[in-house]
């Protein structure tokens, strides 16, 4: 569930996600946040890491009011 997933995240400490992990938490797919990762387009930006694209877990709380 989004809301479980998001409070393990919160706890665990984290501060960037992965997209997988944000996908599931906004309720979309993977490939919707890695288009907006290559296109600089939607509602979050990406971390470029060297394991590709995070997601700031401060950005996802604010989108879902969290």
């Amino acid at each position: 569930k989004p809301e479980e997933k998001l409070a393990q995240l919160i706890n665990s400490g984290a501060s960037l996600v992965s997209t997988t992990d944000a996908a599931t938490i906004l309720g979309y797919k993977p490939n919707t946040l890695r288009v907006w990762a290559s296109q600089g387009k939607g509602d979050l930006k990406p971390v470029m890491t060297g394991n590709g694209a995070k997601w700031r877990l401060t950005d996802i709380r604010n989108l879902v009011g969290a």
